[in-house]
């Protein structure tokens, strides 16, 4: 029994020891990312294992990122989603400038309607990512740098590396130039595939939405009583009116703005 329970502790222990190993390793990691990558600790990073359960990671070009330096064996890699971030960075400054969507949040925010921003604990991968600094409205789309140029990925590359803040005129310039490109969700066996793609759930449907388009989402936290049950507000058909006709207007508007088709999620 002794010698039992004494081999228990040494299994123990062993396992303690191998998970200490384990977090030391990934703090290492990231230490390492951060001194390599002299932006990487200002941007937003979602981990690997965060992106590899995206469910749209099926669609990344993994031949494409492979032959330019963005994957990790069978993985993508720290590395692209570092330069993703960049881009994303630059991608939402440029919309913010061209687009009105900090006046609409203001909107939204000033309605009287009772919208309501989510915790972050409750955020899903886009807004957590997010840099445009809204409470309510972000961009919706999976960014595919891999459709990128050599040139371009070395942009993002050389910001990534040397510069002390993520958003350059110049790389701005460049998100507003390829976002046609970078957004659209395709066959990787197939790079001029044109279709549709079903996004996931906004208003109780799965919208199916042109590959090739814009997509922003406007979140609203439901409220919930103390045992978790569903608080209906008394405005909700009202609300619910308000962003339909929003929803109308600015894709109509942000579309001709941006030259593609623009959709709008409502959550």
């Amino acid at each position: 029994m002794r010698r039992y329970l004494g081999f228990i502790v040494i299994t123990v222990l062993t396992l303690v020891m191998c998970w200490i190993g384990l977090g030391c390793k990934k703090e290492e990691d990231m230490e390492q990312v951060h001194q390599e990558y002299k932006l990487a600790g200002k941007l937003k990073i979602p981990s690997v294992e965060a992106a590899e359960n995206n469910q749209y990671i099926y669609c990344y070009n993994h031949e494409l990122c492979q032959d330019k330096g963005l994957t990790d064996g069978d993985s993508l890699s720290r590395y692209y989603l570092c330069m993703q971030a960049v881009y994303r960075a630059n991608l939402d400054a440029y919309l913010l400038e061209i687009l009105d969507l900090g006046a609409l949040d203001d909107e939204l925010k000033n309605s009287g309607l009772g919208f309501v921003s989510k915790k972050p604990a409750n955020k899903n991968l886009y807004e957590r990512e997010s840099t445009m600094g809204l409470e309510f409205i972000y961009l919706r789309n999976n960014l595919y740098i891999e459709y990128l140029e050599k040139d371009q990925l070395k942009l993002l590359e050389t910001q990534l590396k040397e510069g002390t803040a993520a958003v350059t005129d110049e790389l701005k310039r460049m998100a507003g130039e390829t976002c046609k490109e970078v957004i659209r969700v395709r066959n990787p066996r197939n790079r001029e595939d044109q279709g549709s793609f079903l996004y996931s759930e906004a208003q109780g449907r799965k919208p199916r939405i042109p590959n090739e388009a814009l997509v922003l989402q406007i979140s609203n936290a439901e409220r919930y009583d103390a045992s978790g049950n569903f608080l209906p507000t008394d405005n909700m058909r009202e609300k619910c009116e308000y962003l339909d006709k929003i929803k109308l207007k600015k894709e109509r508007e942000y579309s001709g703005i941006i030259g593609t088709k623009v959709y709008i999620l409502l959550e």
